[in-house]
């Protein structure tokens, strides 16, 4: 998975390296759609498959890129994040409402030998996966909002490290929780 996220935010950094340098739309779209399809292709030949997420988000980058460069308009190629980030929402979505044996017997195909899948487990899965479908919709919600009304350099900023800067306050309120436990476990 991690991967994953940087095969989709390569595409993006080149385009904001090449807006940077040159400030053209079309030439900084372009850059990042072959960079895209290059990229897929790398990761073909050196796997022999293709990871149906990476295709689908280069699918989106070519398509959105292409529209946005034929009539002019960036804001196609500015929604693709929220357009992938929506199709997470609904992979979520239907993993946090697939029965608990479903799901055990999905994740426990792909768990290392001698490790068990337990219905607490399956239970607080679940449950995070609700909590990241909330996140994702605020970053949604950003990026497009973003993409219509901010510069280019803020959407971009919004749509790559924007994502990972939403976890902050929720990684300060583990990290309080973890001390306050902690604090009350030693003083009894």
């Amino acid at each position: 998975m991690p991967l994953q996220l940087l095969a989709q935010m390569l595409p993006l950094i080149v385009f904001i390296i090449i807006d940077s340098l040159f400030n053209n739309i079309r030439f900084s779209i372009t850059s990042a759609v072959v960079f895209a399809a290059g990229q897929l292709i790398f990761f073909y030949v050196k796997t022999g498959q293709l990871d149906w997420f990476v295709l689908l988000d280069v699918g989106l980058i070519v398509a959105l890129g292409a529209v946005s460069v034929i009539f002019k308009n960036d804001l196609f190629f500015k929604v693709k994040p929220a357009i992938v980030e929506a199709a997470a929402i609904v992979f979520f979505m239907v993993m946090a409402l697939s029965p608990d044996r479903f799901l055990l017997g999905y994740f426990g195909r792909m768990m290392p030998k001698g490790m068990v899948m337990t219905p607490q487990t399956i239970g607080v899965m679940k449950h995070l996966l609700l909590i990241m479908c909330v996140y994702i919709l605020v970053h949604i919600g950003a990026v497009l909002y973003t993409a219509l009304y901010a510069s280019r350099r803020m959407w971009a900023f919004v749509s790559g490290p924007g994502f990972y800067l939403l976890f902050i306050p929720a990684i300060g309120m583990i990290l309080l929780r973890r001390y306050r436990r902690r604090r009350r476990t030693a003083v009894k």
